[in-house]
């Protein structure tokens, strides 16, 4: 238990049991305003010893809430976002050195390079507003490894440079790393990430993508 008003500890339950705290809230019988978490033995006890009070929610868990509220849909649609699309080669420029020629794209759209470039400025962005890699990663649904591979690459282009040299083995082969990462945030229907790579040029068949 926490005094609203100095933020003080003043005083320990046994445990979390709705009696406990209606006890505690009956020997104190001057309590007009509860904050509250949302556990059903809270609000229970709290109803129960001080039916004259109000109860109220703090600031952090309605912040942390409306966060979790607003991520989720957001998470949804990530797909929806886009980067911006670079200057287009032979625009004038002061710089008299050509451009140089961005390397080929694994894929028959660029769509995953693009995906690449737009984590790429979200997770140094964040770095450089002072969160932890492991932060990054909570915040943005990423296995600690993608975030690791993100933050040391100090242009998106390196992460797209010498991935491709292998030799093709299956019809999937190219796949499996965007599959890896799609399975690392938590998609695992076969059928929505069949759908997502056929865009991307994969020709095979649901299901080898299944198996």
């Amino acid at each position: 238990m926490v005094a609203c008003e100095t933020r003080r500890p003043v005083d320990l339950l046994p445990d979390r049991e709705a009696s406990s705290l209606a006890e505690w809230l009956a020997k104190r019988p001057g309590i007009e305003v509860i904050c509250r978490g949302r556990a059903p033995f809270f609000a229970e006890g709290a109803t129960a010893g001080a039916p004259q009070a109000v109860q109220v929610a703090d600031r952090w868990h309605l912040w942390h809430h409306l966060g979790q509220a607003a991520e989720r849909p957001v998470a949804h649609h990530r797909q929806c976002l886009r980067v911006l699309i670079p200057e287009p080669a032979g625009k004038e420029t002061d710089d008299p050195t050509p451009p140089e020629d961005p390397p080929p794209s694994p894929w028959k759209s660029d769509r995953f390079a693009n995906r690449i470039r737009a984590r790429h400025v979200t997770v140094h962005a964040l770095l450089e507003a002072g969160h932890s890699r492991r932060s990054i990663g909570r915040r943005l649904h990423m296995t600690h490894r993608t975030v690791t591979s993100l933050a040391d690459a100090a242009r998106p282009e390196d992460l797209l440079r010498g991935q491709w040299q292998h030799n093709r083995t299956s019809a999937l082969e190219e796949c499996k790393p965007y599959l890896d990462e799609r399975w690392g945030e938590g998609c695992t229907n076969a059928w929505e990430l069949w759908e997502e790579i056929t865009p991307l040029g994969y020709q095979g068949s649901y299901g080898i993508v299944s198996a």
